[in-house]
């Protein structure tokens, strides 16, 4: 547990709005200033005079060739960590042909020296330093690498990690049953169609998977619809908010969004008709795309359709004639209905009662242990991705994170359903009781991603802004550290795994997995008792759920985090021991070809709110048990 550094407070009553607010005393010390990283390229090539060594900085280029014996890869770490501390550089990506002696090390330099490798088909006769040049193209000047896209909207997936690297991380039964799921899925194409290729839950899931499911040769692609700012605002607000409750009661899907959302989607289909004529198996991610589903009928009559369901919908009001979220939803069932399966999170109040049982079966949302989210990072590199986070607070006009303090998070998108106010009431709360106890205070970050189709990120980092120029807020400010952040997930990585106490208020979730992405990485998590989050949480165990408003039990729960030292180690191991391994990568891939293995085999299930998982390890254990007995003979 990180320990809190000296701070001092004192509480004043506010006769007007009547609720005692926090004047924060900072102390002495503050964040040193730290020379920012410089940002490097690199390329890497063998031949007969050692290895070959192209380091683009700016503009400026080194070429150094050394001699490496024994053991490559550790030779190589060593020389790159030296660059690293000599030139004070942070090395963004790496260029190496494929048909180097070096390409074998590539997963080693993204999971041991966080280097995005490029594994470059190109002749020898290209010079190496223009295939660097080539990579830093990709990455924009926050060093964000662009996510290739085909002319049919086809999402390019990164090489990071190998299959063996998957095989360290996995139980080794459900290893056993992917692959034999694989075999049995050979020579059938799964398809994948979501709104965007960056931003949110569904684009990271897909990543990891797609990775994965080549990796082991599976014939698996994704696409992303064609992006327009107008439908985006109808399908974040009117279908997202409304189905959730969040929007307010006078937003309602009319007629005319109703038009544009149709027109807009028969332009995706006429994009994609290629793709729905190869497919077997179609799988539609939340309710963007599914107005594609009468298309794919249409060209494909033989292909399979499996809709997921990413998002609380409340039933309940889904499912009464006359409210805003009853307008929606019957507008997206007339394309749902005509898909095989509806595959929500597990959580049964998420589904409208006119989905026939039937057809429901539940996955939950994944994470991956190889990804940026989650990988182990060194504190080198930590501290390259804090100083970062400062330097996006500072241009944003607030005072930078104090490395020396500890503090709690949020990690959310900017969204109406994350509960941000709450966050800062309970946060307020947890200064009172400090102070009154004599105790130092942490800072406060709440950071998250964007996305293209959520126009909601900016209005609610302006909301909170505001509420932390109020009286009630203002003199906790400067402790608080609100940003939206690039895309670079080690930058979460590295806020959830320096963080002392992790938050998850939202008030209404689908399943929030970036709760089991806080687990893993030992961290206590308090959270409403909401969606798919109690799922993930043991109450009192390995974090707290809380009622929904109730910041006064938020503050309490934080408070003992901070101030029991046995009480947080308890609960920072059973994070580690209990965090579900059912929420990550490899068992995503076993439901996916189990479930399209059942429809191309003609043997729908019969869902009725099933976890597919269960099913999955229920019928194919057998094979998987026997697969695992010949791998222990063939290792002895």
């Amino acid at each position: 547990m990180t320990q809190l550094t000296n701070a001092s407070e004192v509480v004043e009553e506010m006769p007007v709005a009547g609720a005692p607010v926090v004047r924060v005393q900072q102390p002495e010390h503050s964040t040193p200033s730290v020379k920012t990283p410089l940002t490097a390229f690199i390329g890497l090539e063998s031949s007969d005079n050692g290895v070959t060594l192209v380091e683009l900085v700016g503009d400026s280029v080194l070429t150094e060739t050394r001699q490496l014996s024994g053991n490559v890869g550790e030779e190589l770490s060593a020389w790159l960590s030296e660059l690293v501390a000599q030139r004070h550089q942070q090395i963004i990506a790496a260029a190496i042909r494929k048909d180097d002696t070096l390409a074998h090390l590539f997963s080693r330099l993204w999971l041991k020296e966080d280097i995005v490798p490029f594994i470059i088909a190109a002749p020898r006769e290209e010079p190496l330093e223009k295939l660097v040049r080539e990579v830093a193209a990709n990455f924009d000047a926050q060093n964000v690498v662009q996510i290739p896209l085909s002319l049919s909207q086809e999402v390019g997936v990164a090489d990071l990690v190998t299959l063996d690297d998957y095989r360290a991380v996995t139980v080794l039964q459900d290893f056993a049953l992917l692959s034999r799921l694989v075999q049995a899925f050979q020579g059938k194409r799964l398809v994948f169609v979501n709104a965007t290729p960056r931003g949110g839950g569904v684009a990271l899931m897909r990543h990891a998977l797609i990775r994965l499911l080549r990796l082991m040769n599976v014939d698996a692609h994704w696409y992303v619809l064609v992006p327009n700012a107008e439908v985006f605002d109808i399908t974040k607000r009117k279908f997202h908010n409304v189905l959730q409750a969040v929007a307010a009661p006078d937003v309602v899907l009319t007629d005319e969004d109703k038009a544009v959302f149709n027109a807009w989607s028969a332009e995706n289909a006429h994009l994609l008709h290629d793709v729905f004529k190869q497919a077997d198996v179609l799988v539609i991610d939340d309710p963007q795309p599914a107005g594609l589903i009468p298309y794919i009928k249409q060209a494909n009559p033989h292909a399979h359709i499996i809709y997921r369901s990413h998002i609380q919908i409340v039933s309940s009001l889904a499912s009464q004639p006359g409210t805003p979220q009853n307008i929606t939803w019957e507008f997206l069932w007339q394309t749902i209905k005509d898909a095989d399966y509806f595959v929500s999170h597990p959580m049964s109040m998420f589904v409208p009662k006119n989905v026939p049982d039937d057809k429901v079966l539940y996955m939950p949302a994944t994470t991956d242990p190889l990804d940026g989210l989650n990988k182990e990072l060194s504190e080198e590199q930590m501290e390259h991705y804090l100083h970062f986070f400062n330097e996006i607070l500072e241009r944003e006009g607030q005072t930078p994170l104090d490395l020396t303090r500890p503090y709690i998070v949020q990690i959310a998108r900017f969204d109406p359903s994350k509960g941000i106010p709450d966050v800062l009431e309970a946060y307020r709360r947890l200064c009172i009781m400090l102070q009154e106890r004599q105790q130092p205070v942490p800072q406060l970050v709440i950071a998250g991603n964007g996305s293209v189709d959520d126009p909601d990120g900016v209005p609610i980092f302006n909301h909170v802004q505001e509420l932390l120029r109020s009286d009630l807020y203002a003199a906790l400010a400067s402790d608080v550290k609100v940003a939206r952040l690039p895309h670079r997930d080690q930058l979460l990585n590295t806020l959830l795994r320096k963080s002392s106490v992790v938050l998850q208020l939202s008030t209404k979730e689908g399943f929030e997995v970036k709760v089991t992405e806080a687990l893993m990485k030992g961290k206590p998590v308090v959270a409403y008792h909401v969606g798919g989050i109690p799922l993930q949480i043991v109450n009192g165990v390995n974090g707290h759920l809380v009622e929904v408003g109730n910041t006064v039990q938020v503050a309490q729960h934080i408070y003992d985090l901070l101030t029991d030292t046995s009480l947080y180690e308890r609960m920072s191991m059973a994070a580690v021991e209990l965090a579900g391994k059912d929420y990550l990568t490899v068992p995503n891939a076993i439901c996916w070809l189990y479930l399209a293995l059942t429809l191309l085999k003609n043997e729908r299930l019969e869902g009725r709110f099933r976890w597919v998982a269960e099913l999955a390890r229920k019928e194919w254990s057998g094979v998987a048990d026997e697969e695992e007995g010949e791998d222990q003979m063939q290792c002895a």
